[in-house]
């Protein structure tokens, strides 16, 4: 991946579970990126038993496959976990951590994203940290204090160099799913303070380097005014993503929209 592009990644969530539904998806991702979109990262996160299967089919488009989750631990009695290393070997080049849904359902915090991150690191693969606000949060004024912390907890003793790189992804909790994205202001008034408490943990030219994405209920018809921010490097996007023609709508805007930035 080439870091000066946009980093557009479809997160499949539990979908796509059956084999006609994949099979008929990659025809349409093969027919639709034909015409390879050069200036743009793009990375697709099917459910981790599908990682192998994408791989082998969208390796020769250019796309690059990404996991949901990964394990906090190397190797091990584990029941149930998959490695970064195991991803590495499925032709992983990224994986999702601290997702909202995550950390509400299955109780993930802090400290299990800074044990990925240093997991995901060791062999070589891009971290997407998420992270973000409750609607009560938000009101309440408290959204730069949660952001904070989650930034600080989840990356203490993580180094962020060219081999060890580093994405965070927000994404506004009361946004997912729901058809109501934040405004393009709000999240580049929110994007820009991630920027600047990266700039405290790494420095100014560090933070650069690190993408910061938008995610909560991104589509065709709000990604070209989410990308034209300044702060904006990328979008993580959710339903949207399991339609292979609307997926493919957003990254010819995003290659678009940052031509033009």
């Amino acid at each position: 991946m080439d870091n000066k592009y946009p980093l557009i990644i479809g997160n499949w969530k539990l979908n796509g579970e059956t084999k006609k539904f994949r099979q008929a998806y990659v025809k349409g991702l093969i027919e639709l990126f034909k015409a390879p979109i050069e200036k743009v990262n793009i990375a697709i996160c099917p459910a981790s038993i599908y990682i192998t299967e994408f791989a082998n089919n969208l390796s020769s488009l250019g796309l690059n496959v990404g996991s949901q989750n990964v394990s906090a631990f190397h190797i091990g009695a584990y029941t149930g976990e998959t490695s970064a290393t195991m991803l590495k070997e499925l032709g992983c080049n990224l994986s999702i951590i601290g997702h909202s849904e995550r950390r509400e359902i299955f109780s993930e915090n802090n400290v299990d994203c800074n044990h990925k991150i240093k997991q995901l690191h060791k062999q070589k693969l891009l971290p997407v940290l998420c992270i973000g606000e409750s609607q009560n949060e938000r009101n309440n004024n408290a959204t730069n204090d949660v952001l904070s912390k989650q930034l600080s907890e989840s990356l203490v003793n993580i180094n962020v160099t060219a081999e060890t790189p580093l994405c965070v992804a927000y994404e506004p909790i009361w946004a997912i799913g729901s058809g109501a994205s934040a405004s393009p202001e709000i999240a580049q008034q929110t994007h820009l303070f991630i920027r600047d408490q990266l700039s405290t943990l790494y420095g100014s030219e560090t933070s650069k380097q690190i993408k910061i994405i938008y995610g909560g209920s991104v589509n065709k018809d709000n990604a070209k005014d989410l990308l034209a921010q300044t702060d904006i490097d990328g979008l993580l996007i959710g339903g949207a993503s399991l339609d292979p023609s609307h997926f493919n709508s957003i990254c010819k805007i995003v290659n678009s929209t940052f031509n033009i930035i």
